[in-house]
């Protein structure tokens, strides 16, 4: 039995930084690592010291084993936490740990081996009785083998990374003639994600619920599962929300799910935290998906119905302690659920975002609200990482009150300078047949118009009237030449003053006309309303509108101004007087819909394309996008080249619509 007394987080931002919290009430000292990205990061400042893995990219930082070996050698360190992500189910990590001669905070590396492939993982749980899907595990990984397979199967079929997880290298196919670029995009996901790219074939279950379980083995025999957490609310095969308990489950089907969730762990012999994770089916049949050998993102789900420190209990398995309690001493109450923040564009197919985080509060600190979060005001949000920015969790004596805590706590969270997918999660927790617990893996997608087009335009129209009486109030404060005179007068009886200002996509004239007792009309074309500034000050304004006073917080950041709205941020940019007119452009350009790194080029200077037809493979943040053509031409101009960083909006390729074949081969 050992007693950890320095700890290496070998990982970055909201998990690394609650690990270190559970460090510091078990009196263990601490040690973070950073890329050159993370310079500033909070999760470096949080731990007592720090040291450097590498340049930003994760391959050279924190998925380079030896890096991070040396980073606790140096720092005298006697154990890593992986924390979730990166090196956390890589078995060949566990073992350098080991060879090293630190305590490697998870299971042993045979296990991270045998669980890591969800081939072998089908297998084992198999042969212990645990249920499994229609698939292909085998090891023939040819294109024509898999696409063979897949029909065999029978459409829709989902192809999986065999190597890891949280939907990279993830597809689901319903049509034959998807299989190969489906085949060929998820291997290549795979490859980078994990540095492996063999495949598993399952029969996709549709309108599936996705049911996992939190298991506990120490290493003397004891195991023991903590209830079930419900994941079912997804976007690209990830999760977004996650509860427990599970509004889908009988008593009776709950039982049998944690009966083969612990035959599961018995059978490959298993020691520290966990999850096994299962399809429900609409018909109440349940399969094995996979092993998940590390600390969940959403562990805290778990933490708030049990009253249990996960991180701790997984420190003190691996310092050779047993479990403190048996199956029957364990017991939870109420309802927790758990919303992740991220980065992210929910209109644009949740393309991930990037920028500065200009403003940054999170909700208050209340009974029953915890917020993990890894970022704060002047964070640099890239493209070299996942998304996902902080969750929020929110524990209630039943479901009803959980999500109303819930929601509190994510429309109490500003976050301005990037977009995120707040206003999203808002929406989606007020929906009626989510609040019945009426959803599936599908529901995002099914719903996806619903959840996106609600409230936009009036809070638009509010916004654009916080913004221009906020300048209003900013220019006042500021005058310097005759202060005692109201801003914008003028002996023109026949025109009120009026300022355009842009939100989103969408232009809009905000007027406005002094009435007495320092009340406007504020108007948008038909619509008015009568606005009064209450109290004002750099950051923040409070309106009354048509009589209902509110506090609005307001960030100036990139030539506009973001208002936080009750749904979330608004961004309000103020259009110059005098636009500059733009000439139509000739080409018909592919541009970089999201910030990322130019993967792959897909054709060359001359080439006659279709509409439709792949251009370029963009990824970020460790997703993968094809661009594809607009039109019919021949592409003019490629303007990157393999390997660059572009940002949204950067156009990536000319296609000249109007050029044939002929003339492109006598420019060239």
């Amino acid at each position: 039995m050992s007693s950890i007394q320095k700890l290496l987080v070998a990982n970055r931002g909201e998990i690394a930084i609650r690990v270190m919290r559970t460090c510091r009430a078990m009196g263990i000292s601490t040690v973070a690592v950073y890329s050159d990205a993370d310079l500033r990061a909070p999760h470096v400042r949080f731990a007592g010291e720090a040291v450097r893995i590498g340049p930003s990219a994760a391959i050279e930082s924190y998925l380079n084993i030896a890096n991070v070996i040396e980073a606790a050698r140096r720092s005298g360190a006697d154990a890593i936490h992986p924390g979730y992500g990166f090196l956390s189910e890589n078995a060949d990590f566990a073992a350098a740990c080991r060879r090293a001669g630190l305590v490697f905070i998870g299971p042993s590396e045979d296990t991270i081996r045998m669980m890591g492939l969800k081939t072998t993982a089908r297998q084992l749980v198999s042969r212990a009785g645990t249920p499994t899907a229609p698939g292909y595990d085998g090891d023939d990984q040819s294109a024509s083998t898999l696409r063979l397979k897949a029909l065999e199967i029978g459409l829709p079929v989902l192809i999986k990374a065999s190597a890891g997880g949280g939907g990279k290298g993830m597809r689901v196919v319903r049509n034959a003639d998807a299989l190969e670029p489906a085949i060929e995009g998820s291997r290549r996901e795979a490859e980078k994600a994990f540095g492996d790219g063999a495949l598993l074939l399952e029969k996709y279950i549709e309108k599936a619920r996705h049911i996992e379980v939190q298991i506990l083995g120490d290493s003397y025999g004891g195991l023991i599962h903590l209830f079930e957490r419900e994941c079912s609310i997804q976007r690209r095969h990830q999760k977004i929300i996650e509860e427990s308990p599970s509004p889908a489950l009988t008593p009776e089907l709950r039982e049998r799910i944690f009966e083969a969730a612990v035959a599961a762990g018995r059978a490959i012999g298993y020691v520290n935290g966990g999850t096994v994770e299962f399809i429900l089916a609409p018909t109440g049949e349940f399969y094995f998906i996979e092993v998940n050998t590390r600390l969940q993102v959403e562990h805290p789900v778990t933490e708030m119905i049990t009253g249990l420190d996960l991180v701790q209990l997984q420190i003190e398995i691996a310092e050779g302690k047993p479990l403190p309690f048996a199956q029957r001493d364990v017991s939870r109450t109420g309802h927790a659920i758990e919303a992740r923040l991220y980065a992210e564009d929910p209109a644009n197919d949740f393309l991930p975002a990037t920028g500065t985080i200009h403003g940054w509060t999170p909700p208050p600190s209340i009974a029953g609200l915890r917020i993990d979060r890894g970022v704060e005001q002047g964070t640099e949000v890239g493209v070299h990482y996942d998304p996902m920015l902080a969750k929020v969790i929110a524990y209630g004596p039943d479901r009803i009150g959980a999500l109303r805590k819930l929601a509190y706590g994510i429309r109490q969270t500003t976050v301005h300078g990037v977009q995120t997918n707040q206003r999203f999660l808002l929406r989606l927790l007020e929906h009626p047949d989510f609040q019945a617990g009426d959803f599936h893996t599908e529901f995002v997608a099914e719903q996806l118009h619903e959840l996106l087009d609600r409230d936009g335009q009036a809070d638009a129209k509010i916004a654009a009237v916080v913004a221009t009486l906020y300048l209003h109030k900013t220019r006042e404060a500021q005058a310097r030449i005759l202060p005692h005179v109201e801003l914008d007068y003028r002996n023109n009886p026949y025109r009120d003053p009026s300022v355009k200002v842009m939100v989103g996509t969408e232009t809009i004239e905000v007027g406005w006309r002094r009435l007495d007792g320092g009340r406007y009309a504020m108007s948008i074309e038909d619509w008015q309303v009568i606005a009064q500034p209450v109290e004002f000050e750099p950051g923040s304004i409070r309106l009354t509108l048509d009589g209902a006073q509110r506090l609005f917080s307001v960030t100036e950041a990139g030539g506009q101004l973001i208002v936080q709205m009750q749904s979330g941020p608004v961004a309000v940019r103020r259009l110059p007087r005098y636009p500059e007119s733009n000439a139509a452009a000739g080409q018909a350009d592919t541009s970089a819909p999201m910030p990322g790194l130019v993967s792959k080029i897909l054709v060359t200077l001359g080439q006659e394309v279709h509409a439709g037809d792949p251009l370029v493979i963009l990824e970020a943040m460790k997703m993968e996008q094809t661009l594809v053509a607009a039109t019919d031409g021949v592409v003019e101009a490629i303007m990157v080249k393999q390997g660059d960083v572009v940002a949204p909006g950067d156009v990536l390729v000319h296609v000249n619509p109007q050029m044939t074949q002929k003339n492109a081969d006598e420019k060239t």
